[in-house]
């Protein structure tokens, strides 16, 4: 229990810092909870078993970080039909995990939560719970050699009789292809939001962390995130607007479409079954198990004209598709951001295309 005390101060501290990185505390978590993962490992004996059906059947939830992807996340937590991974694996972005000890190093660090927003213990403080976990992960990989981890480490989250699990990470609607290779029949919902409130959030904690924002690289990403969203049986887009303002209709549809049976759950957030804290870019807009759509129109106390009509010239055609109607920007930022979007195009030819148009 010592290193669960350690590890507990240091989460702490973290979210006294939020959304800041303050070292050394933030390392020191890191190590803290590394350190943990080792020994649980080292202690453990692995429990092999069968995949169940439900490793088949995923649920992705994508789109634009800071559409509210983290909050159709929470709502589906606590479903018992479901398997939700809490965090974000970044699984298809930029980690693959084929070692068993890293896969498991993986998910403590996303169970034991250094995001600096509570809950932290997804599975509680009892060690025994994370000892559990790392003993059906490493026993599922084993016993089940050339399967993708990320679903396995689903399936160890959750024992027992699923219908489905879910997975949330930002920028994952650009892997699509990649995810269904590895799962044929995975679903996708798909978040959007308000270019504008999406730009503000960002210009918002980006300013918390000492860091500038690229507002015209925000709008193309934006941009590039509206226009992978598709029509389709296993493709459903959900604007955020219409879920802070119609929870029980909209997660009414998403039920449906995931194929679970409703339940009052899809319209609490949780971590793990504790109700969770919204992370929100607007600290007075932050509630613990609830649903906060209040004031959807906060982008205008962050975004300048200026500002504003540049998301709009970088987005309005492809927000326009998901029924955001934004007003027409002006000629100096439709300049500014064709000007950039040409040079974005241009980085992503080849060196002898490039030499073609030279």
């Amino acid at each position: 229990m010592e290193d669960i005390r350690r590890i507990d101060e240091l989460l702490q501290a973290r979210a006294r810092d939020y959304p800041r990185r303050v070292e050394p505390a933030w390392s020191d978590l890191l190590a803290a909870i590394d350190g943990f993962a080792a020994r649980l490992r080292a202690e453990v004996e692995p429990i092999p078993a069968r995949l169940p059906a439900c490793y088949e059947h995923p649920i992705f939830v994508v789109g634009h970080r800071k559409t509210g992807t983290t909050l159709v996340q929470e709502l589906l937590d606590g479903h018992p039909q479901l398997a939700v991974l809490p965090g974000e694996s970044n699984h298809f972005n930029t980690f693959l995990p084929r070692e068993p000890a890293h896969a498991q190093a993986w998910w403590l660090l996303r169970l034991i939560s250094p995001s600096g927003i509570p809950p932290f213990w997804a599975l509680g403080s009892d060690p025994e719970a994370y000892a559990e976990f790392t003993a059906r992960l490493l026993g599922l990989v084993e016993a089940n050699p050339g399967r993708d981890v990320l679903g396995i480490a689903a399936v160890a989250l959750a024992p027992g009789e699923r219908l489905a699990w879910v997975e949330k990470t930002p920028g994952h609607e650009h892997r699509v292809e990649q995810i269904l290779r590895a799962y044929p029949q995975a679903r996708f919902v798909h978040v959007v939001r308000d270019p504008r409130s999406v730009a503000a959030a960002i210009v918002r904690l980006d300013r918390a962390t000492g860091q500038s924002t690229d507002i015209v690289d925000v709008g193309l990403t934006i941009r590039r995130s509206f226009e992978a969203a598709r029509e389709g049986e296993r493709y459903l887009v959900v604007r955020y607007e219409d879920l802070v303002g119609d929870p029980e209709g909209v997660m009414r549809r998403v039920a449906s479409f995931a194929g679970i049976e409703w339940s009052d759950s899809l319209l609490t957030p949780t971590v793990g079954g504790v109700p969770a804290t919204s992370n929100s870019a607007w600290s007075a807009r932050k509630v613990t198990g609830e649903i906060e759509g209040r004031r959807l129109d906060l982008w205008r106390e962050e975004l300048g004209d200026h500002e504003a009509g540049l998301i709009a010239a970088a987005t309005r055609a492809a927000a326009r598709r998901h029924g955001y109607e934004l007003p027409r920007p002006g000629l100096r930022e439709l300049a500014e951001v064709s000007v950039r979007r040409a040079r974005a195009s241009r980085g992503r030819l080849s060196p002898r295309a490039r030499a073609r148009r030279a």
